[in-house]
């Protein structure tokens, strides 16, 4: 059930499921500028493509892979450009030009045409409704014959781009 609601969160068409971040037309973009891979700079043009209100609470979403790639940039002299820095509390911080990241496992991958990483304040451009109460429904005749007492749980929830200035995409150059 909750992979579904990631799924839904990141490419969910808003038809019988939540919107996703990806497939919502009015999310800008910001393209990574060189051919099928990410850059350094692509990912600073991200970082300022949206309004600094929404950038200084800032969140990068993207899956491990990508993470993987993003890690792997380096500069003309062939050092790693992002480097885990340490946190206050001594342990490695999780952040690129300064900012949190998320894994999303359904984030799409690095490739021609595809929106691998998404920045924003998500908190504000994109609302998620759960509905508190899970109906459980207790089935004890389709399995009878085998002694066994079938539960199906059902929960409801949506999700929508409410403030699409507050998100942007990054396209992979084709």
């Amino acid at each position: 059930m909750l992979k579904a609601e990631g799924t839904a969160f990141v490419s969910g068409n808003a038809v019988g499921k939540p919107e996703g971040i990806l497939t919502n037309s009015n999310v800008g973009e910001a393209n990574s500028g060189a051919g099928a891979a990410l850059t350094g700079d692509g990912l600073i043009a991200l970082v300022h493509s949206i309004k600094g209100d929404y950038s200084r609470n800032g969140t990068f979403v993207f899956n491990r892979n990508t993470l993987a790639d993003i890690r792997k940039l380096k500069d003309t002299a062939g050092q790693y450009v992002f480097q885990a820095g340490m946190s206050l509390a001594g342990n490695m911080a999780a952040t690129i030009l300064g900012h949190p990241y998320v894994e999303a496992t359904d984030m799409p991958a690095v490739g021609a045409g595809n929106y691998p990483v998404a920045f924003g304040d998500f908190r504000r451009g994109y609302l998620v409704v759960d509905r508190v109460a899970m109906a459980v429904l207790r089935d004890p005749f389709t399995q009878a014959q085998t002694g066994n007492i079938r539960y199906i749980a059902r929960r409801r929830v949506g999700g929508q781009v409410i403030l699409p200035e507050a998100i942007v995409k990054q396209k992979v150059s084709a």
